[in-house]
């Protein structure tokens, strides 16, 4: 799930994770559904957000134009076909995610089911 316009999803699902469903969304009543904060102060102060911004350029990855409410921070959900979510990960700034092949392997096997 993604803040912003079904072009952006589209965009980097189709690259990140081509084998799940992404959504987007341009207003912030799903985030807030889910429990995900507007970043603070101390999420913004984070050290683990200056690694994952250095980490980030060393692979060449450089921040485009931001779309959406740049405060947002994320979050990761799988969410199976009955609507249950079997797994939630909330992030402590914005680049804190969670490893995605990791979780496609993981939940693969139930993505069938």
């Amino acid at each position: 799930m993604a803040l912003g316009e079904p072009k952006h999803a589209e965009r980097y699902c189709g690259k990140l994770a081509p084998s799940i469903d992404c959504y987007c969304n341009q207003a912030a009543d799903v985030y807030e559904a889910y429990g995900l904060q507007r970043a603070g102060v101390s999420s913004l102060l984070n050290p683990g957000m200056a690694k994952a911004t250095v980490r980030a350029a060393a692979r060449g990855h450089v921040q485009g134009k931001a779309t959406g409410d740049v405060k947002m921070l994320p979050g990761t959900f799988i969410v199976d076909t009955q609507g249950i979510i079997r797994y939630a990960y909330y992030s402590s700034h914005a680049g804190d995610h969670p490893d995605l092949l990791e979780l496609t392997e993981k939940f693969s096997v139930n993505a069938a089911s």
